[in-house]
């Protein structure tokens, strides 16, 4: 099982937007999100963890992950 942050990173790599990512989380059944701001909160205690400040270092963070 996937967690969320997880999950988050995986549709931030494929190109998805916070309003997108809330709505794949309510499609999703393990999880049960409230709506955006709930997103919101994670993909800041995303950013917190790579440390970096912005969705753009964040991106590149990710990326390089894959390499």
């Amino acid at each position: 099982m996937i967690n969320r942050q997880e999950y988050i990173i995986q549709l931030l790599k494929e190109g998805h937007d916070q309003t997108e990512i809330a709505k794949q989380f309510k499609k999703h059944p393990d999880f049960k999100i409230a709506g955006k701001s709930t997103i919101e909160k994670e993909i800041q205690a995303i950013k917190k963890k790579y440390g970096v400040k912005t969705m753009f270092q964040l991106g590149l963070v990710i990326g390089k992950d894959e390499k």
